[in-house]
């Protein structure tokens, strides 16, 4: 399986779910204690547990608690196989064991934000995607059948490794650091072609508005100016090696054009007379994939580049 341009997919991830800002950001200590707050982290991963449920986790904690503490916060599954606390985690695996509606999705979200680095999310897309390509067998409780498919991901994990890690210093310059675990976690679930998020969907811009400032807030380092012509001529003055995305009013996935700045088609003054930002809507960044995750989110699309500035 190969997924392409992984930063613009990962960029587009962080930008459009909002399980990035509710899950991945959320405080939870490395430590080995497990805290109701702990556990109820993992329902913004869409967990769903109730309160019932939290406290059946919780009846566990000391047994959770003892094998947590057998394994250091700073455990990998990027270290070689003889360095990974595989007993450790049998056992933290079967802590879970028997819990009444807590299968291995719902405890690998708990436990993930607890060792980032060491613990996948095994939810039903990763676990059927590892299932086949290793032919793992269910069967028997966690601690039987969690470690199995740990190892196939930890194999999924090596193979990617240059690119993961290549990838964490493109995103450690935005200020985003997510584990080797989590990335190839977010890819296999998103692009392997298992399932398709929500805001990736075909179609998905369909039911976005017009994009203002304010609808995309959450894209930092991206300027969208709309009936603005003053406003942009001012950040094309201000950012003359940055990108300008070209796009209908309302952003279609058959009209999304990258160029450079500097691109004699989209300053200085129309040809046409009229304005920049009235019929077509310029979205601008310094960073180009930035522009890419925004034209995926907002018009499940990808850009063309102007064949005159060559961006």
């Amino acid at each position: 399986m190969t997924i392409e341009d992984v930063l613009t997919r990962t960029l587009e991830f962080v930008t459009s779910d909002t399980s990035y800002r509710k899950y991945d950001l959320a405080p939870v200590a490395h430590d080995a204690t497990l805290t109701r707050e702990d556990i109820g982290v993992a329902n913004w991963l869409n967990a769903r547990m109730s309160p019932i449920e939290i406290d059946a986790i919780l009846e566990r904690a000391p047994a959770i608690e003892a094998a947590l503490a057998q394994i250091p916060p700073s455990a990998t599954l990027t270290a070689a196989d003889e360095e990974i606390p595989w007993v450790a985690l049998a056992e933290l695996m079967a802590a879970f064991e028997g819990v009444p509606k807590v299968g291995l999705p719902r405890a690998t979200k708990v436990l993930h934000k607890k060792r980032t680095a060491l613990i996948p999310i095994l939810d039903s897309v990763i676990e059927r995607y590892l299932r086949s390509v290793d032919r793992i067998i269910r069967g028997g409780g966690f601690a039987v059948y969690a470690p199995p498919l740990i190892r196939s991901y930890k194999r999924e994990l090596d193979v990617a490794l240059p690119t993961l890690r290549a990838l964490q210093l493109e995103l450690h310059a935005r200020d985003i650091e997510l584990s080797e675990c989590r990335l190839l976690d977010l890819l296999l679930w998103g692009y392997s072609g298992t399932y398709t998020p929500i805001y990736a969907r075909t179609g998905a811009g369909a039911s976005i508005p017009a994009p203002s400032r304010a609808s995309v807030a959450t894209f930092a380092g991206v300027d969208v100016f709309r009936d603005d012509d003053a406003g942009y001529l001012a950040w094309l003055a201000e950012h003359p090696a940055g990108f300008v995305l070209n796009a209908a009013r309302t952003p279609r996935a058959a009209y999304l054009v990258l160029h450079r700045a500097s691109c004699g088609t989209i300053s200085g003054r129309p040809a046409r007379g009229g304005p920049w930002t009235g019929p077509f809507v310029k979205t601008c960044s310094d960073d180009e994939l930035l522009l890419a995750a925004w034209a995926g989110h907002h018009a499940a699309g990808a850009p063309t580049r102007c064949r005159i500035c060559r961006p």
